[in-house]
């Protein structure tokens, strides 16, 4: 099992024994209002999600690796790596509230663009956030991305379209 260990996080591939812990956040709505694939509010949905991410980690090449990221065994959030070429992935995070603006989605995110580095053939990473997410935009500054371009994205759920604002990183 992959398990990266920073200064205050542990992080190790999301699992479907996290469904309480990860339902508190991936649902809630206001919280994940600038992600286009969540909420995700039907148990359903939580429970195939958490399936789906703990079976891609024993899959020969994933196309996605799900971290969890735990504070002394406390569920905080989650590191996304996508895979997008064969040369790069797609870096992505989702932490509960009360996590944000203590520099938990920073370290978390390093530690897998390090891990990144080492295990996988990815040249280079990209994570793209609604404009209007200043807070992810700065996570993406803060591990060392530089801005690519500006788009647009337009929610599946709800229809709206806003900015998307998009940043590489070479590896």
């Amino acid at each position: 099992m992959t398990i990266l260990q920073t200064e205050r996080l542990l992080l190790r591939p999301l699992a479907p024994t996290d469904f309480t812990a990860f339902r508190t956040f991936a649902a809630d709505g206001e919280l994940t209002k600038y992600m286009l694939f969540y909420p995700l509010e039907q148990e359903a949905e939580l429970h195939t999600f958490l399936q789906n991410a703990a079976q891609a980690w024993n899959s020969l090449f994933p196309q996605t690796y799900e971290f969890a990221v735990l504070r002394k065994a406390e569920l905080l959030g989650t590191v996304t790596l996508e895979y997008m070429t064969p040369e790069q992935g797609m870096l992505g995070w989702l932490f509960r509230a009360d996590a944000h603006g203590k520099g938990y989605a920073t370290e978390a995110a390093k530690a897998v663009v390090e891990w990144c580095r080492e295990k996988l053939p990815y040249r280079t990473l990209v994570a793209c956030c609604d404009a209007r997410n200043a807070a992810s935009e700065r996570v993406m500054q803060r591990i060392g991305m530089h801005f690519s371009e500006t788009g647009s994205r337009t929610y599946p759920q709800t229809g709206e379209t806003a900015e998307e604002r998009t940043y590489i990183m070479t590896l």
